[in-house]
């Protein structure tokens, strides 16, 4: 038997079995209702990733509960049990325990959160960067394949034993516990994206491996020609990092390289039809499992300041296989992240002028409108980007999926030796409003409560407890 479902409007919060562990259950719990009027957990396992798991990010300001020292020697996994009667199917078997914490964190919290009428979901990171994940046996054997025939240090979503690990991890949780739904991240945006976005990562440009390509060929895409696409690619960009730049131009240039080489464009739609076909394959197999799990996705950030990766992520379609998106509206750190992207995208295919001649460009094809270029890192984002941004998604979905925007508390930025922006209890309170402004189903506070100050979370509260 499930919890009971939360009342509207969804409060969720993300958080891992550090902060429990560190804290306990019940007092975490009585913090998070009582200052952040939070009536859904997103319990963060499995997940390889600072991001989502352990303490605060070691060289950012601790918060103000928990202890006040970092782990350092924070490796991830799964916090769950393994039940390995489910892990049959796939070579990576029951890889990925972690070490850092003793008990199971669904077993630990579910009892006590369900006596209070919080809903729990699994918040499931893939974490495809994590050095933990490359130590697993088998692992290397599910990587991606490069332009050169290399394997990449990330795996390949149309690799059978990864697929299956991950579908396994998916049956194993929905059939072990009473959990309310699952949200499943992949902050992957394909080669292209990358290609661009990051001009030094060549690695990066995949996948080639012998499952897309026979997919590839299925699907009328000749992979020695898109192969062939990428490094031509691979090589402009190279040039263009060299000053070396042609007399057309960067932007007119890459534009030839894509009319030479079509492939590019298809191996792009086939790597993210990969990617969205796991999200289709997690979806059925949590519905045959248990028809009434809800079961949603993690939009990476890059929907809101990407066009090629915006256009990629449609969200009619990414509605039709999900009962809720957690669309990821973090303003406080939008403005580092949009000035960085900016900065980036000027250093490909945008080379031929300045970040603050790019820049108003990409405010009006987002539909922006936003604060000075050089201000965007120690600005950020304004509250009613969150409104826009969650009026986009609403407008987008189908009819019975739930747009859940994600507001962020405290994500670390910069270097560490200093905060770029500044969240307070204010902005966290306008942020929430916004977002239920927007037509928002309910909010994610994230990206984890072990980074969060408490001050800030009560904004959560503030604005919960102002709309009803």
């Amino acid at each position: 038997m499930t919890s009971p479902k939360p009342p509207e409007p969804i409060v969720a919060l993300q958080i891992g079995a550090a902060s429990f562990a560190d804290e306990g259950v019940k007092p975490v719990l009585d913090v998070l209702q009582e200052r952040g009027a939070v009536n859904a957990l997103f319990l963060a396992t499995p997940t390889w990733t600072r991001g989502t798991g352990g303490r605060q990010v070691p060289g950012h300001p601790l918060p103000d509960h928990g202890p006040q020292e970092y782990d350092h020697d924070w490796i991830g996994g799964n916090y769950a049990t393994i039940h390995p009667e489910f892990y049959r199917n796939t070579i990576l078997g029951t890889s990925g325990r972690a070490p850092d914490y003793d008990g199971d964190l669904f077993d630990d919290v579910l009892p006590e959160a369900r006596s209070r009428g919080m809903a729990s979901y699994a918040w499931m990171e893939e974490s495809s960067y994590a050095q933990a994940l490359r130590d697993y046996p088998n692992f290397p054997q599910c990587l991606e394949v490069d332009v050169w025939g290399r394997p990449t240090e990330r795996p390949c979503f149309n690799n059978p034993d990864y697929r299956n690990w991950h579908l396994s991890i998916v049956e194993d949780y929905v059939k072990s516990y009473p959990i309310d739904g699952l949200a499943w991240c992949s902050e992957r945006p394909g080669p292209l994206n990358l290609l661009l976005q990051r001009p030094t990562s060549t690695e990066l440009v995949s996948c080639f491996c012998r499952h897309c390509r026979d997919l590839g060929r299925e699907r009328g895409i000749d992979p020695d020609r898109a192969q062939a696409g990428y490094r031509a690619l691979l090589e402009w960009n190279h040039k263009i990092n060299s000053d070396e730049r042609p007399a057309d131009g960067a932007f007119v240039t890459f534009w030839r390289t894509l009319l030479t080489y079509p492939e590019i464009l298809a191996w792009q739609t086939l790597w993210t039809q990969s990617q969205r076909q796991l999200y289709r394959d997690i979806y059925g197999v949590a519905k045959a499992c248990r028809s009434e799990v809800q079961v949603g996705w993690h939009v990476y950030h890059d929907i809101s300041f990407n066009p090629f990766y915006r256009a990629d992520q449609d969200y009619a379609e990414l509605s039709e296989l999900s009962d809720f998106l957690k669309v990821v509206e973090y303003n406080n750190c939008a403005g580092p992240r949009f000035h960085s992207w900016i900065a980036n995208i000027c250093t490909t295919l945008f080379a031929d002028a300045e970040p603050e001649q790019v820049y108003p460009l990409m405010l009006r094809l987002l539909g922006l409108d936003e604060g000075d270029y050089d201000k965007l890192p120690s600005t950020g984002f304004t509250a009613e980007y969150v409104r826009r941004e969650t009026a986009r998604a609403v407008a987008g979905v189908r009819h019975g999926c739930k747009v859940l925007p994600g507001i962020d508390i405290d994500i670390p930025v910069g270097d560490g030796t200093e905060e770029l922006t500044r969240c307070t209890r204010e902005s966290v309170r306008d942020a929430v409003l916004a977002a239920f402004a927007g037509g928002a189903d309910g909010v994610v506070l994230s990206r984890k409560y072990s980074e969060m100050r408490l001050e800030n979370l009560s904004g959560a509260g503030d604005a919960v407890r102002q709309l009803t």
